[in-house]
C-alpha cells in the first residue's frame, strides 16, 4: 500500500497550494498504484514524527515531499533520520561539487547550504537531476521511504526518473484511461452512459469533475474489455468528448488547425489574453497563431477592431453585435482565417439586472461562419476568466470539426 505525506507550515496555511500531492497521486494512479493515504503536516519534527507513526503498517512505501533546503525550517531529512536512528554524514565530495556549481555561475556558495551534503548513513541516495537537494530511501522493516524536495520540478524529475521505477505493484498490468469531455455537467454525462456502465461492472470507474470539464477514469488489467468500454463511452458522448489522458483543449484545437491548414487570431476583453496564453502553450503554435488583441477599452476595439462606435453605444460593449465585430476585426487586421472574440462581465462588480456579473459573449468568424453565443456563467472573476477560454476553445473545436 502506499502513502503520501506532504510537509510544510505553508501548505496548512494555504500560502501555497499543496500540487505535489495531487501529482504524485495522478502519476501514481496513472501506473496503477493508486495511493490510499495522504497527509500534510507542519514543518515541526515532533508532528513529522507523529505523521509517520500515524500511516498503518501495511503502508509498505511511503512518498515524503517538502523539507529539504537550506533554511532553518528544511529539517526532514535529519527529523527522519533521528527518529529511524540513523547518523547523518557529510558528503566532502558534493559539497566540492556544490562549490563548483556556484563559482560557475559567478557567486559563493553562503554556509548555510552545507546542510544539502548531509547524507543518511548506508541509505540510498536519489540523485536530484534539476537542483541541489538530493533524495533519500530510507529502510525502515518492511517500509521503504523515499524523501523528496517540496520544490515541484525537482520533485516531478528526481520521482520520474528514481523512484516510480522502484515501486512495486502485485497488478502490472493495470491500464488506466482518461477520458476527457466539456460542456456537460457531471450529473447528466452520467445518467447519459448509465446504460453503457451497466454493462461493465468489472472495470473501476470515477468521474472526475472540474470547473471546466469532467474527466472519465477507467482502471482494469483487462485490455480489451477497457478498450471496448473507452470506445462506447467516447462514442456515447459524442461532442462533449475531445482527447485522452492529459490532452488539454487546447492541443485538440492547435491539431484541428494544423490539419486543415488554418491560423488563429483572437481578440480578448474580459479573458485578457488567457485564450493566447492557453493555444501559445502549445509547442509550435507559431504555425497558427498569429496574435493577439487584448482590447478591454472601447477605444481599443474601436481604433485595433474596427468596431464600431455605433455599435458600442447601441448594444453595448458586452453583446453579441460587439462580440461578432470583435472577432471579424481581429480576424481581418492580423490576415488570419479564424477570428475569436470574448467579451463580458468578469466581476465580481460591473453588473446590471439586464446584464449581470458573469454574463460573457463569445464571438466566432472564419469568413463564412460568423456566430455570438451569449453565456451567464455566475462564477468569480478567477473561474469567469478560465470558463470562458475554456469555452471560446470548444467553441473553435466543434467549428472546425463540423466545418
Amino acid at each position: 500500500m502506499l502513502g503520501i505525506l506532504t510537509i510544510g507550515t505553508e501548505l496548512l496555511t494555504g500560502f501555497i497550494d499543496d500540487t505535489n500531492s495531487s501529482w504524485l497521486g495522478r502519476e501514481l494512479t496513472t501506473a496503477g498504484l493508486s495511493p490510499k493515504i495522504k497527509i500534510s503536516v507542519s514543518d515541526g519534527v515532533a508532528d513529522i514524527v507523529k505523521a509517520i507513526e500515524s500511516f498503518p503498517d501495511d503502508v509498505t512505501d511511503l512518498i515524503i515531499t517538502g523539507g529539504l533546503g537550506p533554511t532553518h525550517d528544511d529539517i526532514t531529512l535529519k527529523s527522519i533520520s533521528d527518529y529511524l536512528g540513523i547518523e547523518l554524514e557529510f558528503d566532502q565530495q558534493y559539497w566540492e561539487f556544490l562549490r563548483e556549481r556556484f563559482r560557475r555561475r559567478g557567486r559563493e556558495i553562503p554556509e548555510i547550504n552545507r546542510n544539502q551534503a548531509l547524507v543518511a548513513a548506508d541509505q540510498d541516495i536519489i540523485p536530484n537531476p534539476v537542483g541541489s537537494a538530493r533524495g533519500t530511501i530510507f529502510k525502515s522493516g518492511k517500509r521503504r521511504i523515499f524523501l523528496l524536495p517540496g520544490v515541484p520540478d525537482e520533485m516531478k524529475a528526481m520521482f520520474t526518473a528514481s523512484v516510480l521505477p522502484l515501486l512495486s505493484t502485485a497488478s502490472e498490468d493495470m491500464q488506466v484511461k482518461i477520458i476527457r469531455t466539456t460542456g456537460i455537467w457531471e450529473s447528466v454525462l452520467a445518467e447519459k452512459l448509465a446504460a453503457i456502465l451497466e454493462r461493465y461492472q468489472d472495470i473501476q470507474v470515477a468521474f472526475l469533475p472540474r470547473m471546466i470539464g469532467v474527466d472519465i477514469r477507467l482502471i482494469s488489467s483487462d485490455t480489451a474489455r477497457i478498450e471496448a468500454l473507452k470506445l462506447a463511452l467516447v462514442n456515447k458522448c459524442g461532442p462533449y468528448f475531445y482527447g485522452f489522458d492529459e490532452t488539454g483543449l487546447e492541443e485538440v484545437v492547435g491539431e484541428r488547425l494544423v490539419e486543415k491548414g488554418l491560423t488563429i487570431a483572437t481578440a480578448e476583453s474580459c479573458t485578457g489574453g488567457l485564450i493566447s496564453h492557453r493555444l501559445t502553450e502549445t509547442p509550435g503554435s507559431s504555425r497558427y497563431h498569429l496574435g493577439s488583441v487584448v482590447a478591454y477599452s472601447n477605444a481599443v476595439k474601436m481604433k485595433q477592431l474596427g468596431v464600431n462606435q455605433d455599435t458600442l453605444a447601441t448594444h453595448g460593449a458586452v453583446s453579441e453585435a460587439t462580440a461578432l465585430e470583435m472577432a471579424g476585426g481581429v480576424r481581418q487586421a492580423l490576415g488570419a482565417d479564424v477570428g475569436i472574440a470574448t467579451t463580458g462581465i468578469a466581476g465580481p462588480d460591473g453588473g446590471t439586472a439586464e446584464k449581470p456579473v458573469g454574463t460573457v459573449y463569445i464571438g466566432y468568424d472564419d469568413g463564412d461562419t460568423r456566430r455570438a453565443n451569449r453565456y451567464q456563467f455566475h462564477f468569480n472573476r478567477y473561474w469567469n476568466k478560465r470558463i470562458s477560454s475554456q469555452v471560446a476553445l470548444n467553441m473553435i473545436r466543434l467549428e472546425l470539426e463540423n466545418a
